[in-house]
């Protein structure tokens, strides 16, 4: 299985401003930072796909990243935010270290608690 790399992370984030952006415009995406965050962590599978599927993986990197990204800007604007930008990021680090979404579980699960 490959690990995640810098450029899925990019590319995670970009696709997730991209649909924020669009989705705005024509007025169907709409919410804070944080609710979008939330809405991503929303999005993640229970459980947690293994490793036998890249697409999966990467569907999961791409979700996590774009949803860690968004708890960050939250939690700069407003303190209340920060667990949930620190459960994505542990969540993010474990995977990025295992290449194991199993191992990401817990954080992620933690991340649903602040949704």
């Amino acid at each position: 299985m490959r690990r995640p790399t810098t450029a899925a992370a990019v590319v995670g984030l970009l696709l997730a401003l991209t649909a924020c952006e669009s989705g705005a415009a024509s007025g169907k995406v709409q919410g804070t930072d944080a609710e979008l965050a939330c809405a991503a962590v929303r999005r993640l599978p229970e459980p947690l796909p293994g490793t036998d599927s890249v697409k999966a993986f990467d569907i999961l990197v791409s979700r996590l990243v774009g949803a860690g990204h968004l708890a960050r800007a939250a939690a700069l604007a407003d303190a209340k935010y920060q667990p949930l930008a620190d459960a994505l990021d542990k969540a993010h680090e474990l995977l990025n270290v295992t290449s194991d979404p199993k191992q990401a579980e817990p954080a992620v699960k933690e991340a649903r608690t602040y949704c």
